[in-house]
């Protein structure tokens, strides 16, 4: 195939294409309900605005408040003086991998992740909200209270094995990530009345932050990565349109190749018909005529069958059996008749 690298480079702009497209619609999607989305202050009117709403709930909503545990609050593990809510223990594999260029990058494996949750609200004084379901926030703004990284000390024999394999094990790192209790955030989800209190969970309209950003840094930051996702659509189509360009330029070139070897048959073919016929004899009997067109001599013999029956034109057109005899056409030769 003679575009098959294009078609292949192609093949993988489009699907980054496509990639890059999911993400700008979700950008955008995200954008346009986190704009629509009212703010409302954690007080004595919060009840009753939710209790108007249809369902008695809104949707799509955004409150601010600090982060107060209901009971007794999580103690981290490494930092015992450190308390919260929500505490993410990680345990990240530093590592060396040789690529195809034969050059080692440097790349991290999350090997173990550990999460625990209690309770919690956001508070306002008197009045609170209590939030559900936090630890599946698309945005969830915690503090590294610990962070250890541990090289790893390798033998020879480790080296050498790393070597033939291409990954070598650089070192641990043990990360630990706490909601602190009396942190105050901004949470966006659906707000909804729960027996006497009200509660903020995942919502269907969007997606569900707990953030130490207001909710205008957050619609700005989701405006840079909409930008940012226009800006590698247009990438993506302008190496397409290239890639599609490079590709109906050697089809264009190979059709017109093509036309040209095709002209140049005809033309070679119409010569030596004309040199043929000069050649023949002008008094040709009717039993020395291509049994076929009856008109030019017969000039090629049929194998194995052995008959001498076609003109070469006529040859180049029956290629089955022999119009004769009905024997299979093996192979054909010019056959001279004096």
């Amino acid at each position: 195939m003679d575009f098959l690298y294009e078609s292949v480079a192609l093949g993988v702009d489009l699907i980054i294409l496509g990639l890059c497209v999911r993400e700008y619609v979700h950008l955008k999607q995200t954008s346009r309900v986190l704009k629509s989305a009212p703010q409302y202050p954690i007080d004595s009117n919060l009840r009753g605005i939710v209790e108007q709403q249809p369902n008695r709930k809104i949707p799509y909503a955004v409150i601010r408040g600090t982060v107060t545990p209901i009971g007794t609050p999580l103690r981290s593990v490494l930092v015992p003086s450190v308390s919260g809510v929500l505490q993410i223990v990680k345990l990240n594999e530093h590592r060396s991998t040789r690529g195809f260029a034969g050059f080692w990058t440097e790349h991290h494996k999350l090997i173990h992740e550990s999460a625990n949750a209690m309770p919690f609200e956001l508070r306002n004084q008197d009045f609170a909200v209590e939030i559900v379901d936090a630890l599946s926030a698309a945005i969830l703004d915690t503090d590294i209270v610990y962070d250890n990284y541990e090289p790893s000390s390798l033998s020879f024999f480790d080296n050498v094995f790393g070597f033939f394999t291409g990954v070598r094990q650089k070192g641990l790192q043990t990360t630990e990530q706490v909601l602190r209790n009396g942190s105050f955030v901004t949470a966006i989800g659906e707000l909804e009345i729960d027996g006497e209190g009200l509660r903020m969970q995942p919502s269907e309209a969007g997606p569900l932050f707990l953030t130490t950003a207001t909710k205008s840094t957050i619609l700005k930051r989701f405006e840079d990565a909409k930008n940012s996702s226009v800006f590698k659509i247009m990438l993506c189509t302008t190496i397409s349109g290239i890639l599609v360009g490079l590709i109906l330029r050697k089809i264009y070139r190979k059709k017109r190749q093509e036309r040209e070897e095709a002209k140049i048959r005809i033309r070679l073919d119409t010569e030596r018909r004309e040199r043929r016929a000069l050649n023949r004899s002008n008094v040709i009997s009717s039993d020395q005529l291509c049994v076929v067109c009856s008109t030019n001599p017969k000039e090629i013999i049929l194998l194995p069958c052995g008959h001498v029956c076609l003109c070469e034109d006529c040859a180049l057109k029956i290629d089955v059996s022999c119009p004769v005899c009905r024997t299979k056409i093996e192979s054909k030769a010019a056959a001279f008749i004096a």
